[in-house]
C-alpha cells in the first residue's frame, strides 16, 4: 500500500496534465451578432448590409439585399429579400414581404404574405398568401388564406377570412369578414361584407354593406344597398339604393330600386319593382314589378305581383291583392277580399272582390252605432239629405224632394225664386185688414212641384 502523501502527488500530477480552460461558457461562440445591433442567422442573411440597424434576419437570403433599412425582422426563407431602405418590417414566413424595397411598417405572417409588396406602407397580412399581390396599396389589413390575394394598390382594406376580398385589386375602404365575403370585388369601394359569401360576385359596386350569410351574393355593379340577413338581397345585380332586414328579404331583386324590406322573406319575389316598402313575415311577398307599394304587418300585400301605388296596414291587409293600384287598408284583414280593383279605401272591412271605387268603413256585422264629431249644429244654407241603405251604403236626395211631394202648391211673393222642380201655374190676390181696420191688397205667385 502506497503511502498517503504519494497517492495525493499523483492526483495532482494527473490534473496538471489536463488542457487548461477556454475564456467563454459556450462552443462554439455565437456568429449572428453585428455591429450596429444586426442579427444574422442563415445563408446570405443580411448580405447586403451596409449601415443598416437594428435589423433581425433568421433564414437563408432573409433581408438580402438590405443596405441602410433598419429596425426590421425577417424570419424564414428570403423574408424581406428585396429590402434595400424600408423600416419598421416584420415578416414571418418563406418568401413573406419578399419583393419590399423601400415600404414600411410592414407586417407580414404566412407562406408568401404580402411577397409582392414593394413600396406599400401600414399593411398587415396574417396568413399564406396574404395580401400577396399588393405593391404600393397602405392601410391593408389582411387575416386568411389568400384574403386579400391580389391587391395591387388599393387603399385602407380590411379582409378576414378564407379568400375574402380574394379579387380586388384597387377598390379602397372595403370591410370582409368571413370565408369568401366580397370575393369578386374588384375595384369596388366603401363596402362591407360580413358572412359566409357576402356581396360574393360583387365586382366595381360601392357603398354596400351585406351582414349574413350570401347576402348581396349576387351583386356586381350596384351602389348603396345594404343587407343584413341570410341570403338578404340574393339576386341583386345592378339594383341600388334598396334596405333588406330579415331572411331572403328582397331576395330576387335584380334591379329594383330604392325598395325597403323589413321582415322574413319580404318582398322575396321583386325582381325590378321600385320604391316599395314592406315590414313584416312575407310581407309584400309575391311583387315582381309592382312600385310605390306600402305594406306594414303580417303577409300584408302578400299576393300582389303588379299592383302598385297601395298602403296596406295591418295583418293579411290587402292580401290577396294581385294587380290592384292605389288601394289603402287599414286593420286587421282590411281589403283582404279586394283582387284586381282599383281606388278602394278599406277601414276595418274585407271588402269585396269586384269593388272599384269604393270606401268602406266598419263592418255591418259588428259596428251599430256611428258617432262623428264636427256635423252635429252646423247649418248649411244648401245641400241634399243623406240617406242610408239596409246595407249601410250611404246615398243622397235633393231636399226639395222631402219638403214638396208631387203636385204640391207653393206660394212665395212675386220675384221670388223656387225651390228646383217647381213651376209657376199663376198668381192669387187677397185682402187683409190691419190691426186698425185699414184694407190691405196682397199678391202671391203660386208654383205647383213637378
Amino acid at each position: 500500500m502506497l503511502p498517503s502523501f504519494l497517492l495525493v502527488s499523483l492526483v495532482l500530477a494527473c490534473f496538471a496534465l489536463l488542457p487548461a480552460p477556454k475564456t467563454f461558457g459556450v462552443s462554439p461562440a455565437p456568429d449572428g451578432g453585428y455591429p450596429n445591433s444586426n442579427t444574422a442567422e442563415g445563408d446570405n442573411s443580411l448580405f447586403n448590409l451596409t449601415t443598416g440597424f437594428d435589423n433581425t434576419a433568421i433564414g437563408a437570403g432573409a433581408l438580402f439585399d438590405n443596405t441602410t433599412g433598419g429596425e426590421n425582422t425577417a424570419t424564414g426563407l428570403s423574408a424581406l429579400r428585396s429590402n434595400t431602405t424600408g423600416f419598421f418590417n416584420t415578416a414571418t414566413g418563406v418568401f413573406a414581404l419578399l419583393s419590399n424595397t423601400t415600404g414600411g411598417y410592414n407586417t407580414a405572417t404566412g407562406h408568401d404574405a404580402l411577397q409582392s409588396n414593394t413600396t406599400g406602407f401600414f399593411n398587415t397580412a396574417t396568413g399564406m398568401h396574404a395580401l400577396y399581390s399588393n405593391t404600393t396599396g397602405f392601410n391593408n389589413t389582411a387575416t386568411g388564406f389568400e384574403a386579400l390575394l391580389r391587391n395591387t394598390f388599393g387603399d385602407d382594406n380590411t379582409a378576414n377570412g378564407y379568400q375574402a376580398l380574394v379579387s380586388n385589386t384597387t377598390g379602397s375602404g372595403n370591410t370582409a369578414n368571413g370565408v369568401s365575403a366580397l370575393f369578386s370585388n374588384t375595384t369596388g369601394s366603401s363596402n362591407t361584407a360580413t358572412g359566409l359569401q357576402a356581396l360574393f360576385h360583387n365586382t366595381t359596386g360601392d357603398d354596400n354593406t351585406a351582414n349574413g350569410y350570401e347576402a348581396l351574393y349576387t351583386n356586381t355593379t350596384g351602389i348603396e344597398n345594404a343587407a343584413t340577413g341570410a341570403q338578404s338581397l340574393h339576386s341583386n345585380t345592378e339594383g341600388s339604393d334598396n334596405t333588406a332586414t330579415g331572411y331572403q328579404s328582397l331576395y330576387s331583386n335584380t334591379t329594383g330600386l330604392f325598395d325597403t324590406a323589413n321582415g322574413a322573406q319580404a318582398l322575396v319575389s321583386n325582381t325590378t319593382g321600385i320604391a316599395n316598402t314592406a315590414m313584416g313575415f312575407q310581407a309584400l311577398y309575391s311583387n315582381t314589378t309592382g312600385r310605390d307599394n306600402t305594406a306594414d304587418g303580417f303577409v300584408a300585400l302578400g299576393n300582389n305581383t303588379t299592383g302598385r301605388d297601395n298602403t296596406a296596414e295591418g295583418f293579411n291587409a290587402l292580401r290577396n291583392n294581385t294587380t290592384g293600384h292605389n288601394n289603402i287598408a287599414l286593420g286587421a284583414g282590411a281589403g283582404d277580399f279586394l283582387t284586381t280593383g282599383n281606388n278602394n279605401i278599406d277601414i276595418g272591412n274585407e271588402g269585396v272582390a269586384a269593388d272599384s271605387n269604393t270606401i268602406r268603413i266598419g263592418d255591418q256585422a259588428v259596428h251599430s252605432a256611428v258617432l262623428i264629431a264636427g256635423i252635429n249644429g252646423v247649418d248649411m244654407s244648401s245641400g241634399k239629405s243623406v240617406f242610408v241603405g239596409a246595407n249601410g251604403q250611404l246615398g243622397t236626395a235633393d231636399v226639395s224632394g222631402l219638403l214638396w211631394p208631387k203636385g204640391s202648391i207653393l206660394e212665395m211673393q212675386p220675384g221670388s225664386t223656387p225651390p228646383a222642380g217647381f213651376t209657376k201655374i199663376g198668381t192669387e190676390q187677397a185682402k187683409f185688414y190691419d190691426l186698425s181696420g185699414h184694407p190691405m191688397q196682397v199678391t202671391w205667385d203660386v208654383y205647383q212641384k213637378n
